[in-house]
């Protein structure tokens, strides 16, 4: 009697300090925290083709839905779409808005993640391009067999917005190509571009209800919207997609424009 006497306050010392250790272990782990990309991350190239930077939209969930359809005639254009470097919709056939292309994604990060367009092919009526909606979110891309088109995707709440993908448009690779016009978030631009001489002279784009330029030269890059050396710059146009056309003496363009608030969309005629 006289050692149980004892011995029962050691055993509920035991008893307390093992269930105190059970329940620390049972504690879930902190997750670890979202990172915050506060500039644009568009690679310049995805699959060796070089991406063209087309805006920025704004969501506000990193886990999405996402929505692909054929923008405009249905004619047989096959893509591919990248998301922050993973390929989430492979090599497929796009159809109308009533029958679009759906999977759901989880954007790694907080800030800007980025969309990209891959063109297998043109379909029958070039360019390449499509529709693609983002929790509901509607936007334009297009792509040809040159060049990708992809759009900065912002998920909002950070402390980070399209506003902050002004001077990192055209690649994110910091350099500063960006607009830099100081046009405020109302309005965007846009400089149609080619890279090298196509021999049929002077390239007028008319973008109707807008006007009319003449590309007389050609970059051997992506040019900045305040590059007015060879013509092809629209400034300050409303939100919004436009068509255009544009030709020279043998070749033909058109399609269609997406100007993001200041952005500045550098649009490359290829032929």
């Amino acid at each position: 009697m006289y050692k149980l006497k004892y011995l029962f306050p050691v055993f509920l010392l035991f008893t307390f300090t093992f269930l105190s250790c059970e329940e620390e272990e049972d504690e879930p782990d902190e997750p670890d925290p979202v990172e915050i990309n506060a500039n644009s991350i568009i690679p310049a190239n995805s699959f060796g083709r070089p991406n063209n930077n087309l805006g920025c939209i704004e969501i506000n969930s990193r886990i999405t839905t996402i929505e692909v359809w054929d923008h405009g005639t249905i004619d047989g254009d096959i893509v591919s779409i990248i998301a922050n470097g993973n390929t989430i919709i492979d090599e497929q056939v796009l159809d109308g808005p009533g029958s679009p292309i759906s999977t759901t994604y989880d954007f790694g990060f907080n800030g800007f993640n980025y969309v990209t367009l891959y063109a297998h092919n043109t379909g029958s009526i070039a360019p390449n391009t499509c529709t693609i909606a983002i929790n509901g979110v509607e936007f334009f891309l297009e792509a040809n067999l040159d060049t990708n088109g992809s759009v900065d995707v912002v998920v909002s709440g950070f402390g980070v917005d399209c506003d902050d993908a002004q001077g990192n448009t055209g690649g994110g690779n910091g350099n500063g190509n960006g607009n830099g016009n100081g046009n405020g978030a109302t309005t965007g631009d846009v400089i149609f571009w080619t890279n090298q001489d196509y021999g049929c002279g002077p390239i007028s784009v008319n973008v109707p209800g807008v006007g009319s330029t003449v590309i007389n030269g050609y970059y051997g890059s992506a040019p900045d919207c305040t590059d007015t050396s060879f013509g092809g710059v629209f400034n300050d146009l409303p939100p919004g997609s436009y068509a255009f056309n544009a030709s020279c003496q043998n070749i033909t363009w058109d399609g269609t424009i997406n100007i993001t608030a200041n952005s500045c969309l550098r649009f490359q005629l290829t032929y």
